[in-house]
């Protein structure tokens, strides 16, 4: 029961700290594009994309997150669990980070190559649905295309115990 709502404050706290990370990267881009009284749609559809994939990448993170927590009591006790839980959070949580935003720099790249050299965050200003509509294309078929593999990356930093060979 504590191992679930340890993964359940994990993954909260997680979405939170990247919904305001993604919501932090987009303003910034956009704050120097956009007059105080414009606000185009597409500058929310397109943060609703970015924190969907988020929450597809925070998914895998969840899962690996609930297998340490069952595989670490029977390693650490007390103050020790309690801090190699907190850290292999961190751990899974700064992988599916580096991930998402790598996922989100390829799909930038293959928008600018496919568009003719023109930027998403541009497009977003001018309020141009089709071209985030390409990019939400992209950007989740890149992360389709890697999302399998962030699970493999995870368990082989979980601390399984060993079993003993008897011969």
């Amino acid at each position: 029961m504590t191992t679930n709502i340890i993964t359940i404050i994990a993954v909260l706290i997680s979405a939170l700290l990247t919904i305001f990370i993604l919501n932090s990267m987009v303003n910034l881009k956009l704050k120097n594009k956009l007059s105080e009284n414009e606000n185009p749609i597409t500058i929310n559809l397109f943060k609703a994309i970015l924190f969907l994939c988020g929450g597809i990448v925070l998914n895998e993170i969840s899962q690996s997150f609930n297998t340490v927590t069952n595989v670490l009591p029977a390693l650490f006790s007390d103050n020790k669990l309690v801090l190699n839980e907190i850290s292999y959070c961190s751990i899974f949580y700064g992988i599916g980070l580096i991930s998402l935003l790598l996922i989100f720099w390829s799909a930038s790249l293959m928008f600018t190559i496919i568009s003719g050299g023109k930027s998403v965050f541009l497009e977003v200003t001018n309020n141009n649905l089709n071209a985030v509509l390409l990019f939400a294309g992209l950007i989740f078929a890149i992360l389709i295309a890697v999302k399998p593999l962030l699970l493999p990356i995870f368990d082989q930093l979980i601390p399984y115990p060993n079993i003993p060979t008897y011969r």
